[in-house]
């Protein structure tokens, strides 16, 4: 049983003589919360579009739900939901109710949670 649901090992990525990618590695526990950050440039995006199958890698491996994204990326797309930082409604909602919004776009079923503190 796969206990990360994200895996990346040496992952790299390069723009003609510009690597922007050198070696990273690290895993992300099932059912933790995980924050990539970093300053400009830090290579942050190039991370979660190639984690989102929207960018392949020129070396190492990542995985996300125990599914290779440059070998099976139908099958990471199918288990994966990603919301963008500028949706139109970042001003009305917030982050808890974006995620419940992408959950409900996505038919999920949402159980009943106590009212959360901030």
């Amino acid at each position: 049983m796969q206990n990360n649901s994200i895996q990346v090992k040496g992952l790299q990525k390069s723009y003609q003589q510009l690597h922007v990618l050198q070696g990273v590695d690290f895993e992300v526990a099932k059912g933790s919360i995980f924050a990539l950050l970093g300053s400009n440039g830090a290579g942050k995006t190039t991370i979660v579009k190639i984690l989102t199958t929207l960018l392949k890698q020129d070396g190492g491996t990542a995985t996300v739900n125990g599914f290779d994204v440059m070998s099976k990326p139908d099958n990471v797309r199918q288990s994966i939901s990603l919301t963008g930082q500028f949706a139109a409604v970042d001003e009305i909602l917030t982050g808890w109710e974006n995620l419940i919004m992408i959950a409900r776009l996505r038919h999920l079923k949402i159980r009943a949670r106590s009212r959360m503190i901030y």
